[in-house]
């Protein structure tokens, strides 16, 4: 990856640490993870932009935060004495994964219907993790590995879903283990502040970006120093007020799922630095992907760690020029 400036180096470097694992399998079945986040993927060809011109209708908003919580049933299992599978609630938006061995990390590696893998490492027992299935409809396959010592891996089973969403936003309402909180949690009671005066969807987003940019600082040092694997923190982040771009999207992407308004946590490119930012769905405007047009006229991305160098007051295009330059490829 090649040596970008400003801003745009310290969010690459930062962002390097959310890209896939690289598997190479050894001569004993074993799997060999090196890194869990290792190389950025290859740049794939440019991203179109919504047009951001439906704006505010003015209607009544109720900004009571709605925490949706996964549920395992047990319709639809597998269930392994080391781990278990519970994808019951497809249709919903996700599967649940339980590490069911104390001390041991189990993985799960999902190929999703475009082919690509999504990781996602399960460090604590007995309680089941919600995965995203934010690539649609389509077959899931999920691999699931015990941890036998450090990056080295062992099979503990393999079950392909078919998957058929009763509704297309479900995966972006849910927390998730990237985007992670709770009811009653600080992050889902500051939406419902920033919210309380907005008459519309459009809105909440505005005040909720707004805010984020204005008070969260960006971590230098965290980014030359995070380890990789790092999952983002909201309680972490609200109170130190600083992180990274990763903690940036997915507090922003907290509060927004907590107003009912389906979010993506998108990782992938913004030119040639590797980045996480997000695209939020409203009934006023659909999916805002690239910009937004907020009261008073100003176009911004929808870019909270670009837009926090400037407090959401400055002009970002010499940084991201004009949206087009983002290239998702992993969603959350």
């Amino acid at each position: 990856m090649g040596v970008s400036h400003g801003i745009a180096l310290k969010v690459g470097v930062a962002a390097l640490v959310l890209c896939s694992a690289l598997l190479l399998t050894s001569c004993d079945g074993t799997i060999e993870m090196e890194g869990l986040f290792g190389e950025a993927p290859a740049l794939t060809a440019d991203v179109s932009a919504d047009d951001p011109s439906r704006a505010n209708p003015g209607a009544p908003r109720d900004t009571t935060p709605v925490v949706l919580v996964a549920e395992q049933p047990g319709i639809a299992t597998y269930d392994h004495d080391k781990a278990t599978l519970d994808y019951s609630n497809v249709a919903a938006g996700y599967l649940c994964v339980r590490n069911n061995m104390a001390g041991v990390k189990v993985m799960v590696i999902m190929t999703v219907p475009d082919g690509n893998q999504y990781k996602y490492p399960i460090t604590e027992s007995g309680v089941f993790q919600t995965i995203p299935l934010s690539r649609g409809n389509g077959v899931y396959q999920v691999d699931v590995y015990e941890n036998l010592y450090g990056d080295s891996y062992a099979a503990i089973f393999t079950q392909q879903v078919d998957v058929a969403l009763a509704d297309e936003y479900g995966a972006f309402l849910y927390p998730n283990t990237v985007v992670r909180f709770s009811d009653g949690d600080e992050a889902v009671t500051l939406s419902r502040q920033l919210a309380t005066n907005a008459t519309s969807d459009v809105e909440v987003v505005d005040q909720i970006y707004m805010w984020v940019v204005q008070n969260i600082e960006y971590d230098y040092e965290k980014a030359e120093t995070v380890a990789p694997g790092y999952l983002p923190d909201n309680a972490d982040t609200l109170r130190t007020k600083t992180g990274i771009c990763f903690d940036y999207a997915a507090l922003m992407a907290a509060m927004l799922r907590a107003q009912s308004l389906p979010t993506k946590l998108d990782v992938g490119y913004c030119g040639e630095a590797y980045h996480a930012w997000i695209e939020v769905y409203t009934r006023d405007a659909g999916w805002i992907r690239k910009k937004i047009e907020f009261p008073g006229g100003a176009y911004v991305r929808l870019d909270p760690t670009f837009d926090s160098a400037g407090k959401g007051t400055g002009d970002v295009s010499r940084l991201v020029g004009d949206g087009r330059t983002y290239q998702p490829m992993f969603y959350y």
